[in-house]
């Protein structure tokens, strides 16, 4: 059997699975996908997966890192809000 986008021999293993495509051209239009783990309540986390984009958006309305309440470092909540004595 032949690829569909280049017309080289599709190898035997991906034949069997019904794949139409060769290795090096699925590994070119394969795009990765980024996650997040939504923590609804603090014992169920539910990992959100989503593409490239959306998750640059999603990134935007929910940020990570210090001061966010998110990740590494000292989290909002944690930070005194007035000095003691």
């Amino acid at each position: 059997m032949n690829c569909t986008i280049c017309s080289r021999i599709v190898e035997e293993a991906r034949v069997e699975y019904g794949l139409k495509i060769c290795y090096s051209c699925a590994s070119r239009t394969v795009t990765k996908m980024r996650g997040d783990m939504n923590y609804a309540h603090k014992t169920a986390p539910t990992l959100m997966v989503m593409s490239q984009d959306t998750f640059k958006d999603y990134r935007r309305y929910v940020p990570y890192g210090r001061y966010t309440g998110r990740g590494s470092g000292v989290h909002a909540m944690s930070r005194p809000v007035a000095k003691l004595g």
